[in-house]
């Protein structure tokens, strides 16, 4: 691999939401190179997902009531312009997608098959996301897009106020490369500080940490706290799918403690429900079992999560037949959050030329303060993935590219520095021990100033310790040791949110500030001046007209 790459944009992280941007982009003629640590199209969460991808349907659904049931929803905190937008544009969507030949699941009669969920208004589509993701990768592959694989990136660079590139790091030989470009994508998911579940043990903060450091504003930061339900005696997936189509959870006693009914549906998923089952434990009626006797569509499931079948079926675990211990599952800013960048209609950030999309980039302009809704997070990483690709390439062919060079030896001394430092403490200790503190109950689900403020302070030790008594000894801990450094930077912004909403309101919870407060009906951001954060309220921004399907 060349150590400087010249592109027109470079896309950063390989999920659902950054192959579609790099493919939107390229396809729009712009040069491409995309970047993932992993193997692009089936790194992440995406391609081990359920395949439930939000979407509504004209003719089939009122837009009305599906945006004000989602208004209702974010308790003040969301859009009605943006849910207008992403509604009818992440259909056009999906059905461009679907003429294509991307594999939705369709009925006898070439129709959408569609599934409720968890949720104020949810119905999904379904696609099988690996085979979802290989024809994506594939369709890159044929426009020219240039894959990096097994690429750690860990800056944008920038000249001035303006992005040029990215550099980062090859997790064989450790070698160091700056991709120049006009314009750049950030689109490696959330951060689940090592979460409970397939795919998301990967996404630690990267993009939003990099996003941070560059000048953009993150936003919503106090709802990277969502929950979702897993096995307690190993990773899994699916969750929201099987509560969804006839699973249920009991408790030590047998009793459903949340029957999905009609007055009481929209209220147990998400956080809601996390909250629930460790009133439930705390109420001595523990452990949490899931009853999936009941659960419908077994055959789809098997195709639609064909990895967690199969191990399943390996570790001779019968999932269905079985009651299995579950507990709340921590995955923070990844999945049904809606914490991230910033981003304007157009997938922009507060910085020109940064463009941001999937769970990198915050969804609270459409979930508001709800968190944990069935088919969100795959439905805005399409969406926004075409939206930051369009935006990305169109901004690249209006600029001028970067004439000057890059200093590869002072790339290399800054990037590398911990490299071969002698570490009294190993990055993976630092990253389990913020993981443990980050997926407390009594910090993240069931919140207090005082403790919001003890955890602050231990993130303060550990950031310390990561940059003066930690190391790594080949380029794969060094990778570790930046994913360690990336959560620690999200937790501080998550933590600092959450002090400054002085309320409680859908998925943030406050013991010493119990009720809704009028005077937090904004949205709270988190920006990085000279190194150290600042919370600020921020206005809704208002959405020009911005199409969200393919021209």
């Amino acid at each position: 691999m060349n150590n400087v790459i010249k592109a027109d944009v470079a896309v950063v992280g390989g999920g659902l939401a950054g192959i579609n941007a790099a493919r939107r982009a390229a396809e729009l003629g712009a040069r491409v190179v995309l970047l993932d640590k992993a193997r692009a199209g089936t790194s992440g969460p995406s391609a081990f997902s359920s395949g439930d991808i939000l979407c509504w349907v004209p003719g089939q659904d009122s837009l009305g009531d599906w945006v004000q049931a989602y208004l209702d929803a974010g308790e003040g905190l969301n859009s009605r312009a943006w849910l207008t937008m992403f509604f009818e544009g992440h259909y056009r969507l999906v059905e461009n997608l679907a003429g294509r030949g991307f594999p939705f699941i369709l009925d006898g009669n070439g129709n959408f098959v569609r599934r409720s969920g968890q949720g104020p208004t949810v119905k999904c589509v379904l696609a099988p996301m690996q085979e979802f993701q290989e024809k994506n990768r594939q369709a890159c592959a044929s426009l020219g897009v240039t894959i990096l694989d097994r690429f750690c990136a860990v800056e944008v660079l920038m000249q001035g106020p303006r992005p040029v590139g990215v550099a980062g790091f090859n997790l064989y030989d450790g070698r160091v490369s700056a991709v120049l470009a006009r314009s750049v994508v950030i689109s490696t998911g959330g951060c689940s500080y090592r979460g409970p579940f397939f795919g998301q043990d990967t996404a630690a903060g990267e993009g939003l940490a990099m996003a941070l450091a560059s000048g953009a504003r993150l936003a919503y930061m106090e709802y990277g706290n969502h929950y979702d339900v897993g096995l307690a005696s190993f990773d899994t997936c699916g969750h929201s799918r099987f509560a969804a189509h006839g699973g249920r959870y009991v408790n030590s006693l047998g009793g459903a403690f949340h029957e999905r009914d009609e007055t009481r549906s929209r209220h147990v998923y998400g956080n809601a429900l996390a909250k629930a089952m460790v009133e439930e434990v705390r109420a001595g009626k523990g452990p949490i079992y899931a009853d999936l006797s009941g659960f419908r569509d077994r055959r789809l499931a098997a195709r639609l999560m064909p990895n967690l079948m199969l191990a399943l079926d390996c570790g001779g675990i019968d999932l269905f037949g079985d009651h299995h211990e579950v507990v709340p599952a921590f995955t923070g800013t990844s999945g049904a959050s809606s914490a991230g960048i910033w981003i304007d209609p157009g997938g922009r950030t507060s910085v020109a030329g940064l463009f941001a999309a999937g769970d990198s980039a915050c969804k609270g302009m459409v979930t508001g303060a709800c968190v944990g809704i069935s088919g969100i997070s795959l439905a805005w990483a399409n969406f926004t993935g075409h939206l930051a690709g369009q935006g990305a390439a169109g901004y690249a062919s209006a600029s001028d590219g970067w004439d000057g060079g890059v200093d590869l030896r002072e790339l290399e001394g800054r990037l590398l520095s911990p490299l071969g430092r002698r570490a009294v403490k190993g990055p993976r200790d630092i990253l389990r021990a913020l993981s443990n503190e980050m997926a407390r109950a009594d910090v993240s689900l069931i919140r207090s100033g005082s403790r919001l403020a003890g955890t602050l302070g231990k993130v303060s030790t550990w950031r310390w310790e990561l940059e003066n008594l930690s190391g790594a000894e080949d380029p794969h801990e060094l990778m570790i040791w930046y994913e360690a450094k990336s959560s620690l930077s999200v937790a501080e912004a998550t933590l600092l949110a959450a002090m400054e909403r002085r309320e409680s309101r859908g998925g943030h919870y406050r013991e010493d500030y119990q009720d809704k407060n009028p005077e937090f009906d904004l949205v709270i951001a988190v920006e990085e001046i000279n190194g150290v954060k600042c919370v600020k309220f921020v206005d809704e921004q208002e959405v020009p007209s911005v199409g969200g399907g393919e021209d």
